[in-house]
């Protein structure tokens, strides 16, 4: 079943399994991405910032795996204001991101449970992948979402 909305004001009870939301052809990979990232994260491996090395061992460019972790949540997360990062799980990069690789970003709520008296806990599978169809990365996100008062 497609999620309500992407972005959504709800309780933790609101929330179903089998929830799903996908934008297609969401967000293309640019350079600028790449040594932006770099910059932020400290992250100067030269397979991301060395044209030379990249290109002998990738065929170019490649996208740090976290900045595609970050823009595949960013094009699919849902901004609850009820809700926030608990942790992230079972993180893979099947295949590497290239710059000018378009995204196709994909969320699906796979677990609801009582986390405590105040929050519920909802865990999501996400998946990104290129205009190729290959998957270039997986993980969940788990969130913790108030849950109504219990009186």
């Amino acid at each position: 079943m497609k999620a309500p909305a992407k972005d959504t004001d709800r309780y933790w009870e609101d929330v179903e399994e089998g929830e799903t939301w996908t934008v297609e052809d969401a967000r293309t990979v640019t350079e600028a991405d790449i040594i932006n990232f770099a910059g932020v994260s400290g992250d100067f491996h030269p397979a991301v910032v060395s044209k030379p090395y990249a290109e002998e061992k990738f065929g170019g460019l490649i996208a740090h795996g976290h900045l595609i972790v970050t823009l595949t949540e960013s094009i699919v997360a849902d901004l609850n204001p009820k809700a926030f990062t608990y942790g992230h799980d079972s993180v893979r990069f099947p295949n590497t991101t290239m710059v000018d690789d378009t995204l196709t970003a994909h969320r699906e709520v796979v677990n609801t449970k009582i986390h405590d008296d105040d929050f519920g806990r909802v865990d999501y599978q996400y998946k990104a992948e290129n205009q190729d169809n290959d998957t270039v990365c997986v993980f969940e996100h788990l969130t913790l979402v108030d849950r109504r008062s219990v009186d």
